[in-house]
C-alpha cells in the first residue's frame, strides 16, 4: 500500500521513479549466473540510438560495494579504444536529492564516473568539481577484455541508504533510464557472510601450482625479497610459474630460495622469456612454445599419481598488442594438439593433465580468451585449425579464483594509482584439461584484503602482496588420479567409523564379505569388489581391486 502510495505520487510528478532494493552476495569475476537472483532491474527501449545501444542494467549491493550490471547490443571494451567506439558514464545521486550535485537526466548526481578517461568526477560541491581516481571508489569493473556486458563493484562508503542512478553512452546518447523517469536504489543493510578459503590444502596429495608475476625481477629485488619469501613459504606450493624474470638467472633462484632449495631443487630459467618455473620435481623435457611461453613435462612421483603433468607458463605481451598475445595464444593451441597427437615436437600419454597459467595479460579483444578455451585459432595458415584443448574434445577449463575473505576475483591492481590509471583487473589465470583432473581449492592471494586474524595466523604483513608486485599470486590445488593401491593403503591408515551390509545394517568385518567400510576423511571402502574415494570436491573415482 506504502508503494502504491509513492508511485502514484511520482506519476503527479511527470516521472516515474523505479524503487528498488535488495542485497546479494555477487562475486565480481566477470561471468554472470549469480545475477540471475537480482531483481532490481531497468530494461532500456530498443533501437533508440545510431552507437552502442544500451540495453539494461542491474543493481544490488552487499556491506562494502554497489554492484551494478550493464549489458549492451554489441561488444565494447570499457576503458580502451575498440572497433565499436563507447563511452559510458555512472551518474550516482549519492544523497537521492536532484537539487544537489550535478544536474542530469532528473537526478543531482555527486559522482560522475568515466569509464573510458578513467576517472570520477566530484560535484559534491558543484559548479566546483574535483577530479578523483577509479581508486578512489575501490571500483572493479570486470572483465578486463571487451563484451558486451560487464558487471562493476564501487564502494559505497559515501553513499546514503537511498541513491538514484542514471548510465549514459556518450558517443551515441543512449542512457538509461530514459523517457523522463528515475531510478531509485534503497541499500539493503543485512549482512552477509563470505566463505573464508584458508590457506591449507584439503588433501596431502592435492597438486598445489602457484601462478605469479612477481614484477620485474622481484625475487631479487632487496627492496622487495622479504615480501616475496613470505609468500612463497606460507603458500608452499608444488610447482610455481612465476613471470618477469629476465634478469633472474639459476644463482639468483638459489639464492631466493635459501634453505627452501632442498625441497626445490628444480629450476627452470628462461631469460629469454622471462619466465620462470620452480619445482619440487623433475622435468622430464622442456619447450619454448613462442616467444613469450614455455612448457615442462613435470615428472610426478609414480608410487602416488597415476601420470605426470604438462606445465605451461605463459607471458604474453601487454596492453594494446591484441596480435602479438593472438599470436602466442594461436601457438600455445597448436602445441597441445600436438601433444596430443602422434608425431611433431611432443607426445604425451592420453590424458596427461595439462596446466596453462601466468599473467595472460588478457585485455583487448575478447577473442584471445575465447582462442584459449576453445581452441579457436586466427592464423591458421600458421598454427592450423585448432579446435577444442582438452583431451575429450572439450574446453580447457578456467580456474576462476578468489581472494580469501572477499568474493572478489582481479589479480592486478596499480601500486600508486592516479587519474587516469587503468582500474583493478584479472589479468593472471589457471587454465586446465578438467576432463583429467579437478580441482580441490583455489583462491588469490591479496593480503591487503585480509581480516588482522586471518594475516596473524599465516605470519603475513598488511602489505606483503602490495610490496611485492603490482600483481596478486594464485594458487590453485590440483586433483591428480591417484594409483589404486596408494589410495587403498592411505584409507586402511584411516580411522574405521562403522560398517554396514548392503542392507544398511551394521556387521562385523569379514574378508569373504561384501561391506560397506565408513572411514573418516569423507573415505568409503567396498570390501573386496571396489574400492570407492570420494575427493573434498564431490568428484568419484571407482577402482577395481
Amino acid at each position: 500500500l506504502i508503494m502504491k502510495k509513492i508511485a502514484s505520487t511520482m506519476f503527479l510528478l511527470l516521472f516515474y521513479f523505479n524503487i528498488s532494493f535488495g542485497q546479494n552476495n555477487i562475486k565480481i569475476d566477470g561471468f554472470f549466473d549469480d545475477w540471475s537472483s537480482v531483481n532490481d532491474n531497468y530494461v532500456d527501449s530498443l533501437f533508440d540510438t545510431q552507437g552502442v545501444d544500451l540495453l539494461s542494467f542491474s543493481v544490488c549491493n552487499n556491506n562494502e560495494y554497489l554492484y551494478i550490471r550493464i549489458k549492451c547490443d554489441q561488444e565494447i571494451d570499457l576503458t580502451e579504444q575498440f572497433i565499436i567506439p563507447s563511452k559510458i558514464i555512472i551518474n550516482i545521486d549519492s544523497d537521492n536529492n536532484p537539487s544537489t550535485g550535478y544536474y542530469t537526466n532528473n537526478i543531482g548526481s555527486e559522482f560522475g564516473i568515466n569509464f573510458f578517461d578513467k576517472l570520477i568526477w566530484d560535484d559534491t560541491n558543484f559548479p566546483i568539481v574535483d577530479t578523483l581516481s577509479l581508486y578512489d571508489f575501490d571500483i572493479i569493473p570486470l572483465p578486463t577484455y571487451s563484451s558486451d556486458e560487464f558487471e562493476i563493484a564501487i564502494n559505497r562508503q559515501l553513499f546514503s541508504d537511498t541513491i538514484s542512478i542514471s548510465i549514459k553512452e556518450v558517443l551515441g546518447g543512449d542512457i538509461m533510464p530514459d523517457n523522463g523517469s528515475v531510478f531509485t536504489y534503497v541499500f539493503d543493510n543485512s549482512s552477509v557472510n563470505y566463505n573464508t578459503i584458508d590457506l591449507l590444502k584439503n588433501n596431502s596429495n592435492d597438486l598445489r601450482i602457484m601462478t605469479y608475476n612477481v614484477l620485474s625481477n622481484g625475487l631479487k629485488s632487496n627492496s622487495r625479497k622479504d615480501e616475496h619469501q613470505r609468500i612463497f613459504e606460507v603458500v608452499d606450493a608444488d610447482i610455481i610459474t612465476y613471470q618477469e624474470c629476465g634478469n633472474t638467472n639459476y644463482s639468483d633462484v638459489v639464492a631466493f630460495l635459501d634453505s627452501n632449495y632442498t625441497n626445490y631443487p628444480y629450476i627452470f630459467t628462461d631469460l629469454n622469456t622471462g619466465n620462470l618455473t620452480i619445482s619440487k620435481y623433475p622435468s622430464i623435457d622442456s619447450w619454448q612454445i613462442s616467444t613469450r611461453i614455455n612448457a615442462e613435462l613435470i615428472d610426478l612421483p609414480d608410487n602416488i599419481y597415476l601420470s605426470d603433468i604438462l606445465i605451461i607458463n605463459a607471458h604474453p605481451p601487454c596492453c594494446g598488442n591484441n596480435e602479438g598475445r593472438q599470436e602466442n595464444f594461436d601457438a600455445v593451441i597448436a602445441f597441445i594438439h600436438d601433444a596430443k597427437t602422434v608425431g611433431g615436437v611432443i607426445d604425451l600419454p592420453m590424458n596427461t593433465p595439462i596446466s596453462f597459467s601466468g599473467d595472460m595479460n588478457l585485455v583487448g579483444y575478447s577473442q584471445q580468451y575465447y582462442t584459449i578455451i576453445n581452441g579457436t585459432i586466427s592464423d591458421t595458415n600458421m598454427f592450423g585449425n585448432g579446435g577444442f584443448p582438452d583431451w575429450d574434445n572439450t574446453p580447457l577449463k578456467d580456474q576462476v579464483c578468489y581472494f580469501n575473505e572477499k568474493n572478489i576475483a582481479y589479480t592486478w591492481d596499480k601500486s600508486y594509482p592516479s587519474i587516469g590509471d587503468y582500474p583493478p583487473g584479472r589479468l593472471d589465470f589457471v587454465f586446465y584439461t578438467n576432463s583429467v583432473m579437478s580441482v580441490s581449492k583455489s583462491f588469490i592471494m591479496s593480503t591487503e584484503h585480509m581480516s588482522p586474524l586471518f594475516l596473524s595466523q599465516n605470519n603475513l604483513f598488511w602489505n606483503d602482496t602490495k610490496t611485492a608486485s603490482d600483481h596478486f599470486p594464485v594458487i590453485v590445488d590440483f586433483i591428480i588420479p591417484l594409483k589404486p593401491t596408494h589410495i587403498k593403503d592411505n584409507i586402511l591408515d584411516k580411522k574405521l567409523i562403522k560398517s554396514l551390509d548392503l542392507l544398511g545394517r551394521q556387521t562385523n568385518l569379514s574378508k569373504h564379505d561384501i561391506i560397506i567400510s565408513i572411514f573418516n576423511e569423507k573415505l568409503i571402502r567396498l570390501n573386496i569388489y571396489f574400492l570407492i574415494y570420494i575427493i573434498n570436491s564431490g568428484y568419484l573415482k571407482a577402482f577395481r581391486l
